[in-house]
């Protein structure tokens, strides 16, 4: 599996978001996706694809989204435990 190079996105400070096309999961954005140029090699730097990185909760592997597929979620709408969008699980665990 490849690694995607990336930048931070401050902008996308939401707790969760959901991305088009995967219902009912909650994934983080990681952020901006770059890629090298032919003068990355000695300037260090790299461009902006335009897409995202996101990865989805309670996973690793990460995945680049358009922006505009990506809608932002609160805490509560989805679970921290298994990333499911509606689970209360992590909402109410350890509650007697």
């Amino acid at each position: 599996m490849a690694r995607h190079h990336y930048e931070d996105a401050p902008e996308y400070d939401a707790e969760g978001y959901t991305v088009a096309g995967w219902d009912g999961i909650a994934f983080h954005v990681v952020g901006w996706e770059t890629e090298p140029d032919e003068e990355t090699e000695w300037s260090g730097y790299e461009n902006r694809t335009g897409r995202l990185v996101v990865v989805m909760v309670g996973d690793d592997r990460t995945h680049r989204v358009d922006p505009d597929d990506v809608t932002p979620l609160s805490r509560e709408e989805y679970c921290a435990e298994c990333g499911q969008v509606g689970c209360g699980h992590s909402l109410t665990a350890g509650v007697a």
